[in-house]
């Protein structure tokens, strides 16, 4: 079954993640970070399956979505196999714990996953795809945009000193950003500890696990944010990301945990934009 070929290739790509970091080759995970970056809104487990299916690939979609998009996928060209939730509606009383409610008081429930195929743009032709604006290498108005959002969680921010040599520091409801940076690494750096809130102050997982693991996961968040918009990391990235090294079952939960903290963060911040954009033209109109 595709499905089960999937689930195979996921997990020994999992297991190759895993000893390469054992080995101290952390530019492995680097590598599937920076394709978070680009497919943010999949599951972890289906970024790796784009990345060892089509290392290069940049944009993908099904089918009949880049059909919707004026496009269509070439004769011959092969779909990369990754694996889409089904989901389906119970009764209260039937449905199983992975669940959700629903209008007619019903629940969403999740049954399993099934093989699907997408295609990288490069394997499609037709209509021009529109360009989104890039913002060069600098935050520019994104760095307000992160502040906005800080304030939302109910986060204290404060550009000080935070002390010992740190860039900035998580208190458990309050950061402390280094007044002096670039802004460029001061958007970095508040994606980092911002992530050090949502990751491990809020979640009771602090204290279970290392403080190399609460590094690496913050600044994995930062780098696929930054990434995903466009920012230049430093090479300090790649220096924090040496993900602990256990079980197989401990480096996945690590790597869900940062696709959905990613994920959430670029969804915000695209939505502080949009907001900021509609304002302005409330203004000038």
């Amino acid at each position: 079954m595709k499905r089960e070929e999937a689930k195979q290739l996921a997990e020994q790509g999992l297991a190759d993640l895993e000893t390469a970091l054992q080995q101290g080759a952390s530019d492995t995970l680097v590598r599937y970070l920076e394709h978070l970056a680009r497919f943010h809104q999949y599951s972890f487990g289906n970024v790796m399956l784009i990345a060892l299916q089509k290392p290069n690939a940049t944009q993908v979609a099904g089918f009949h979505a880049w059909r919707k998009l004026g496009r269509w996928v070439r004769k011959g060209e092969q779909g990369i196999l990754i694996l889409a939730p089904m989901i389906g509606r119970k009764r209260r009383d039937e449905a199983d714990a992975d669940q959700s409610e629903d209008a007619d008081s019903k629940v969403r429930c999740l049954y399993g996953f099934r093989a699907v195929y997408v295609f990288d743009v490069s394997q499609t032709e037709g209509a021009e795809l529109p360009e989104f604006a890039g913002i060069d290498g600098q935050p520019g108005d994104r760095l307000s945009q992160l502040e906005a959002i800080v304030g939302q969680y109910g986060i204290d921010l404060a550009y000080q000193e935070p002390g010992g040599g740190a860039l900035g520091v998580s208190k458990d409801g309050a950061i402390w950003v280094k007044p002096d940076l670039e802004p460029a690494e001061k958007f970095a750096v508040l994606v980092h500890e911002l992530a050090h809130e949502l990751l491990h102050q809020r979640t009771g997982r602090k204290e279970l696990l290392s403080r190399t693991v609460r590094e690496t996961e913050a600044e994995a968040v930062a780098f696929v944010v930054c990434r995903a918009l466009g920012l230049e990391t430093t090479t300090r990235s790649a220096d924090y990301i040496q993900l602990y090294r256990g079980n197989t079952q401990t480096l996945s939960d690590s790597l869900d945990m940062i696709q959905k903290t990613a994920a959430t963060l670029i969804a915000q911040l695209q939505d502080e934009s949009n907001n900021s954009q509609q304002e302005e033209h409330r203004h000038v109109a």
